[in-house]
Formats: structure tokens, C-alpha cells, sequence
């Protein structure tokens, strides 16, 4: 019987994707489409080392969520994560960029969501129904900064804020280490095949551990928050360069998921296999004593070393001529004096923190000679708050891990 294009839509398709890592490693990886809240693809807390629990009785309660944006400076190594392996390390900051959630827990069991990143959230509010056992339902509005699939983590700050709201009106079953590890296990992204259904997402728990704690964070493999700052008076200047992998933000689609993925899975992990050593040394010896000492320009020091290493490397050269156009925006940027230089995740997205008004309107000076346009230039700060609950009209900020540098 022959199929119409209807059918050829609406069938969960999948992806495979070659993976290269070290030199003798070369497997497939797929990645299968399913529905948000398929059960065969809801990781419970049980396999990931969080004690199981549930939420029986039904209150209803509302609260709005609001969690920054996360600019991801590098993984450690790609090679420790997959979409069924949360990790990899690496260093993120949260900035005044801002996703919008407002959750209500209801005595009806359905599940109603508005907004944007509809099937993202659906997913987890399934997620927490079934590994919770609760018997109500959701209400739940969330918006995303819109800037999707450039590197400034829509998905993850989507996830983020949807966990958080849920976990608030649930009386806060999980606390933030387990609650990024629910999201960690069960992130996901919209397939970009169909708009119907969703993919495995990528996770190191940089955009959790940022959009909650706020500052300057460096996280471990298996999503482990190891240090947290406040970087004061920080002013951020964000830019996304018209670039040839920004063709399909022109063309209409709203994912670049399999693009990334093959990207993370191939020369990536290729070249982590070969300088993570030397990149987790940096950390280590450079990186974590100029954050103890609040020395902003040894951070932009250790950070430009990673920004020509490994993943971080395979990253900027999918964006045309080996890295060219990225490398040539932050080495002019820090050229004119920004302490903090770098490309974002998979990118294109540049950014340059600076605690230096001189710089700073340099740095806007260069933009207009390279006709940046507006639309593509953000001006804001590092956020060091983290994210906001409000509930009854009170606001309060998120629960933060108590032992971390505040």
C-alpha cells in the first residue's frame, strides 16, 4: 500500500549518526523520535541515583519562574556524555537573559500547556507525574528568550525553568542536585524531522547549575556542581555573527539538532580524546585559582587558551573558513581589552565580559564599523542572583546550594 506524505510526516522516524572518538572508537548512534511523555523514554530517579519518592496528595498552587540564560564557555570532554549519559564538565555563566515559566499544580489530572517549547514541556510535566506518582495535573505558560539554536541554551533554559515550576508546586520533592539530574536523564529537544515529536537531547547541567545558582559556574562529569561565583559589575556584550551555519535560522526551521549532534559526536569528541588532559589541567591550575581570587582577567586568560582546544575548537569551525569568523570577532575583542572572551556552546554566538566602560564602548564602536545590525547585538550583565520564584505576590530567590561560594 502506498503512503501519502501525511504518513511520511506523522511517522516517528530516526536518525543515525556515525560517532568518532578516540582513534578506535567508531560506533553508530541513533536517535529515535518519540512523543512527549512516552513512558519507554521517562528515566527514573531510581537508575540515576536519586532515591525514589512520591507526591500523593494534590495542592494547588501556583508560582512564576524566572531563570537567565546560560553562556556555555566549553565542555571538558565530549567523549563522557550522550543522550544517555549526562556530563562532560565544563564552564557556563548565567546572564540577563531571561526564560518566563507561570506552573500550577490542579486537582484534575490533565496536563494543559501554552506558550512556547510546548512539547519540551509537556514531556517533563509527564516526567514528574510518573516518577512522582501524583495524581493531579498541570497548568503551565512558558516563554523562551527566542534567540533558539545559537548557542545561548533555549532548550536547557526551557527545562530548567519547567523544573523548577513543577518542583515548587510539588512542595520541592527534589533538591537542586537531584532535580538536575531529572532533567539531565530526560532532556530532550524537538526532532528535526518532525515537529511532533522529540529527540535525546545533550546534557552537561551547565544551563541548570548557571540559570539556579547564578555567577560563574564550573561543573564535573556526571553533571556535579563543583564551584560557583559571583563575578560583580560585569557588563556582557553578545553578538551573533552572520555566519554560513546560520542558514537555517533563514530557511525557516526551528532546530539544528541533528547538525549539532553529528558535530558533538564526531570531530569534537575526536579532539577532546586528544587535548582533554591538557584542557582539564587549565581548569584545574588556572581557571579554578582566578576564580578563588575574583581575578576576572586570569578567568579570560584560562578561558582563551580553551576557546583553541579540543570540542571547543571542532565547535568554532563549523561555522566556516576552520573558525575563522568567530576566531576573528574574539581575538579582536579581546584585542581591544575585554577581560572574558569566547564562542558560546555549538555557537555561533560570541560574547565579551568586561568590568571597563573605556572597553566597553570600544568594543560597541567596533560593532558599528562591522556593520553588525542591532537585532543581532545584546547588551546586558551577568546575572548573579540566579533564578526567582514568585508565589502569592512574594518573590524569593531559588534555593541555592548552601556550601558554594556565594
Amino acid at each position: 500500500m502506498a503512503l501519502n506524505q501525511a504518513d511520511l510526516v506523522t511517522r516517528k522516524q530516526t536518525i543515525e549518526i556515525g560517532i568518532i572518538g578516540g582513534p578506535f572508537d567508531r560506533i553508530t548512534t541513533v536517535l529515535e523520535e518519540f512523543e512527549p511523555g512516552q513512558k519507554d523514554y521517562i528515566v527514573h530517579p531510581g537508575s540515576f541515583g536519586v532515591e525514589p519518592r512520591v507526591v500523593r496528595d494534590v495542592v494547588e498552587r501556583e508560582v512564576e519562574v524566572t531563570v537567565p540564560a546560560r553562556l556555555h564557555t566549553s565542555v571538558l570532554d565530549m567523549n563522557r556524555f550522550n543522550t544517555t549519559r549526562p556530563g562532560g564538565g565544563g564552564i557556563g555563566f548565567a546572564v540577563g537573559i531571561y526564560f518566563r515559566a507561570r506552573v500550577r499544580s490542579t486537582k484534575r489530572p490533565e496536563i494543559v500547556v501554552k506558550g512556547q517549547r510546548t512539547l519540551i514541556v509537556k514531556h517533563f510535566a509527564r516526567v514528574f507525574k510518573e516518577i512522582l506518582e501524583f495524581p493531579g495535573g498541570f497548568e503551565i505558560e512558558l516563554y523562551d528568550h527566542g534567540r533558539r539554536h545559537v548557542g545561548m541554551g533555549s532548550s536547557t533554559g526551557s527545562m530548567t525553568a519547567a523544573c523548577i515550576g513543577i518542583n515548587e508546586v510539588l512542595g520541592r520533592p527534589f533538591t537542586n542536585r537531584e532535580l538536575r539530574r531529572v532533567l539531565g536523564f530526560n532532556a530532550c529537544e524537538e526532532s528535526p524531522v518532525n515537529k511532533n515529536y522529540l529527540i535525546r537531547g545533550f546534557e552537561t547541567g551547565l544551563g541548570a547549575m548557571a540559570g539556579i545558582n547564578g555567577g560563574m559556574v564550573v561543573g564535573s562529569d556526571d553533571m556535579e556542581l563543583i564551584y560557583r561565583i559571583a563575578l560583580p559589575d560585569t557588563r556582557v556584550l553578545i553578538i551573533i555573527p552572520d555566519v554560513p551555519s546560520l542558514e537555517d535560522e533563514f530557511t525557516g526551521k526551528d532546530t539544528a539538532a541533528q547538525s549539532e549532534v553529528e558535530l558533538l559526536m564526531r570531530r569534537a569528541r575526536y579532539l577532546d580524546s586528544l587535548q582533554c588532559g591538557t584542557k582539564s589541567q587549565i581548569v584545574l591550575l588556572d581557571l579554578l585559582p582566578a576564580m578563588v581570587r575574583g581575578d576576572l582577567k586570569g578567568i579570560g586568560n584560562a578561558l582563551f587558551d580553551l576557546a583553541f582546544l579540543g570540542s571547543k575548537r571542532a565547535e568554532c569551525e563549523q561555522h566556516g573558513l576552520f573558525g575563522a569568523p568567530i576566531y576573528r570577532y574574539i581575538g579582536s575583542l579581546r584585542e581591544i581589552g575585554a577581560e572574558v572572551v569566547g564562542m558560546s556552546s555549538v555557537g555561533p554566538t560570541v560574547y565579551a565580559l568586561t568590568r571597563n566602560d573605556d572597553v566597553y564602548h570600544r568594543m560597541k564602536k567596533f560593532l558599528a564599523a562591522e556593520h553588525v545590525p542591532e537585532n543581532r547585538i545584546i547588551e546586558t550583565y551577568i546575572d548573579n542572583t540566579g533564578a526567582r520564584v514568585v508565589e502569592s505576590g512574594e518573590e524569593r530567590t531559588y534555593q541555592h546550594e548552601g556550601w558554594l561560594q556565594s
